[in-house]
């Protein structure tokens, strides 16, 4: 692992090589000389030394491949190919505010285990993203006003980045899986087809040998993973589409039966939350005035609908299906009885 002295030195010579790029290029003092590039440098970062920019020029032509040559004629840098950037792009304020956004987003997620397996890419895009805002003189990092929440640790993601690569690879794995309030835990051969992630959490979804069927497992609940060499059975194999297998459902849990229509009554307050923010990509509004906002959702019954209805209290009112209705009800009546106990 790189110190931070080496990291800084690092930074400092892209910053260099920056500096350097924009003084070969310059229309109004075209073919710098070296003595010229060091007093630019001794000013900006305190370089002092020849060798230094001797250095540079050479790192510049054999790690960016920039086309630097020297002409005896101007006595002074050129490059060969008039169309090189050292970074190959060109900034708008736009860009560049948009690029530290996402450097920044980036930057509120790498100390998480996945991330530890790409550690070295992830430090150069940050890297990139901050020496290119240094070299354009950019305001303040969006760090400063912009804060993300995020989780310190989740679990499973210490063998996220394994399974990213098996899926990519088209793997098969043997997984130790253990449910929720189940102190046994079983294993699965599972033909890895996707990663999906809901709500901080990630879920591996596959062909599962020993069910002939189509699963998905939580991987915070994966205890063991083993990579198999054997046969994959294809997704085409299986029917199982990617794009529509989540299609119609909140969540992970796709089950094996048609979505319904799904009506729900808001309060209107409730219902200016839910305009804003849709859940689903079937959401309809229906009905919107001073006394109700009514949604049309396609979707199965599952869990984490029920759960997503049951967080807005008594600002909604399921009207149909029945069932659904009925389910909500009687969880209603459940949580009352807990208090009741107590």
């Amino acid at each position: 692992m790189p110190t931070q002295e080496v990291v800084r030195s690092s930074k400092l010579s892209l910053l260099r090589y920056m500096l350097i790029d924009s003084m070969i290029r310059s229309k109004f003092k075209p073919f710098p000389t070296k003595q010229e590039i060091l007093d630019a440098c001794e000013e900006r970062f305190g370089v002092r030394s020849i060798s230094t920019i001797e250095k540079d020029l050479n790192a510049m032509r054999f790690e960016f491949d920039a086309p630097i040559e020297y002409s005896k004629k101007s006595k002074g840098y050129y490059y060969s190919d008039p169309s090189f950037k050292l970074l190959g792009m060109n900034f708008s304020k736009e860009n560049l505010e948009a690029l530290q956004f996402v450097g920044m987003l980036l930057e509120g997620f790498r100390d998480l285990p996945v991330f530890n397996e790409f550690s070295d890419a992830v430090d150069k895009v940050l890297d990139g993203v901050e020496i290119t805002r240094q070299a354009n003189d950019s305001e303040r990092p969006f760090g400063n006003f912009i804060q993300i929440d995020k989780s310190g640790y989740i679990k499973g993601s210490d063998i996220l980045a394994n399974l990213i690569r098996i899926v990519k690879e088209k793997g098969v794995v043997r997984i130790g899986y253990q449910k929720f309030g189940s102190e046994e835990w079983k294993h699965y051969t599972v033909h890895a087809y996707l990663l999906k992630e809901y709500k901080d959490l990630w879920y591996l979804t596959g062909f599962v040998e020993e069910r002939n069927e189509v699963r998905t497992f939580g991987v915070d609940r994966i205890t063991t993973v083993e990579e198999l060499n054997k046969g994959r059975i294809e997704e085409s194999e299986v029917n199982f589409d990617p794009d529509n297998f989540f299609r119609y459902c909140l969540g992970v849990t796709a089950l094996a039966e048609e979505p319904q229509e799904i009506m729900l009554s808001f309060t209107p307050q409730m219902g200016n939350y839910i305009k804003t923010s849709p859940v689903h990509h079937t959401q309809e509004i229906v009905q919107d005035d001073e006394d109700v906002c009514v949604v049309r959702l396609k979707l199965v019954n599952n869990h984490e609908l029920r759960n997503w209805i049951l967080g807005f209290g008594a600002s909604v009112k399921v009207l149909k299906p029945e069932k659904l209705k009925e389910q909500i009800k009687e969880e209603i009546l459940q949580s009352m009885l807990h208090y009741d106990k107590a």
